[in-house]
């Protein structure tokens, strides 16, 4: 327990930048939803300029990391910032869709970009047995800092510039205690390029959970507001309604984790799918009669729906080899992350037709099909022995290097610094490891790598 206090004391001023960083974020996104509705853009324009962002996170995460290999942990922190501070900043100065879905990819590759350090500098300065509890720091901080900056949209019009500005001054102040840290700058950890097919085919509920998850997540963060705000919701309801809905993620984490764990996952991603469903269902139906019932539900609904990336992650973890985890939450994280684009833009179209209520169709309709699918393909599945399974681990879904902080993963592979010069010859491919006897009961392997 000491040895946990003093790493995270160590890590504290990390921390406090990423607290900055996310309740300002967190903010912007739902300020810019409901400045854009209340400016008169449609419907469909909303989903696009939010789709955006999650196009510019994926564009950040291939190519931030040359930038941190070449400037160092601090001064990337620090240009990230004055882009995401001044692209934010540059919201106010012209109200054109066009130039904000613009300033919206370069926000989106900006924040990849701090994400990425924060995370690998977490991974480099945690020791191995303590990668759990750090990671269950930064989930909580994750979770509280997203959910927290809601309630600062109360302070002032969303119409006026000043809560731009607020974003600007929290994000610019995230890079003071990182700054200050006495701390050497660590190296990053490599994540290589992973063929989606070749996931696919070792788990395929556990991809579509990813990209099922991306969808509900992305049309509520894009929409969310204006769903609020074509509800009749008040600002202060409005903040409410974000706010205990992100909160309420870590709701049902440990429990749903808990019986993950004890019981088959192939059975409780569907039943976890199937409530997401039924509660969206129930937002549907009461909208318009109790402000107060909606959020009541919709706490309810986060509660549920963010528990179905970790669930996802776990799911594939159970069927590849530690050494391959990075990878394979690699490609989960880009899975969820198109499905992210997709639920903005069908969100948007949706909403255009059928009002608010679209963006819980597109719940209602993407959870279904996830349920139906993990149900069909679950008979498909050869069981998994209960000393088997991987455990649940609760994740930040938008977090590119979480997953080499996660102690499920092989210690070697997650600390394993790959910054050869790319001129060099490559080094000579490992042997493969030899398939694992499926007669015997165990569960199966993948014998290549995920990146082949």
């Amino acid at each position: 327990m000491r040895a946990s206090r003093t790493t995270i004391l160590a890590l504290t001023p990390l921390f406090a930048s990423f607290s900055l960083l996310v309740v300002g974020h967190g903010l912007l996104g739902t300020l810019l939803a409901v400045r854009m509705s209340l400016d008169g853009f449609s419907a469909p324009l909303i989903g696009f300029v939010a789709a955006c962002y999650s196009i510019g996170f994926i564009v950040g995460v291939r190519l931030d990391g040359q930038v941190i290999h070449n400037v160092q942990h601090i001064r990337t922190f620090a240009a990230m910032s004055a882009i995401a501070a001044s692209t934010t900043l540059a919201l106010v100065l012209f109200v054109n869709p066009v130039f904000w879905a613009v300033m919206r990819l370069l926000y989106g590759g900006s924040l990849a970009g701090l994400y990425m350090v924060t995370e690998s500098w977490l991974n480099a300065n945690t020791p191995s047995q303590e990668r759990g509890k750090i990671l269950g720091v930064y989930s909580v901080i994750t979770y509280i800092g997203l959910g927290g900056g809601q309630f600062l949209l109360l302070l002032a019009e969303p119409q006026g510039a000043s809560l731009f500005l607020l974003v600007a001054i929290l994000i610019s102040l995230s890079l003071v205690p990182l700054a200050l840290m006495r701390s050497s700058s660590p190296e990053l950890l490599d994540i290589q390029p992973v063929r989606l097919r070749k996931l696919y085919r070792i788990e395929p509920c556990g991809l579509a959970g990813a990209f099922a998850s991306g969808v509900i997540i992305g049309a509520f963060l894009g929409m969310g507001p204006v769903f609020a705000k074509d509800s009749g919701f008040s600002s202060l309801e409005i903040a409410l309604f974000m706010a205990l809905t992100l909160s309420g993620g870590f709701l049902l984490q440990w429990p749903i984790g808990l019986l993950s764990d004890r019981y088959s996952r192939h059975s409780v991603l569907p039943v976890v799918a199937l409530c997401v469903a039924a509660l969206s269902l129930a937002i549907i139906f009461i909208t318009g009669r109790s402000t107060g019932a909606v959020i009541v539900l919709a706490v309810l609904w986060g509660a549920f729906s963010f528990t179905l990336y970790p669930l996802s992650v776990a799911l594939v973890n159970d069927y590849v080899d530690s050494s391959q985890f990075v990878q394979a939450s690699a490609g989960l994280l880009l899975t969820s992350s198109l499905g992210m684009i997709a639920g903005s833009l069908v969100a948007g179209q949706l909403m255009a037709v059928m009002g608010a209520d679209g963006l819980f169709w597109v719940v209602v309709t993407t959870s279904f099909g996830l349920a139906l699918f993990a149900g069909l393909r679950r008979g498909g599945q050869r069981p998994i022995e209960p000393a088997e399974p991987s455990h649940y681990q609760v994740l930040p879904r938008n977090s590119p290097y979480a997953s080499a902080l996660d102690p499920r993963g092989d210690a070697g592979a997650q600390m394993e610094l790959d910054f050869e010069d790319p001129r060099a010859p490559a080094p000579a491919p490992a042997p493969p490891a030899p398939d694992v006897d499926v007669q015997q009961g165990r569960r199966v392997r993948s014998t290549e790598t995920l990146r082949e």
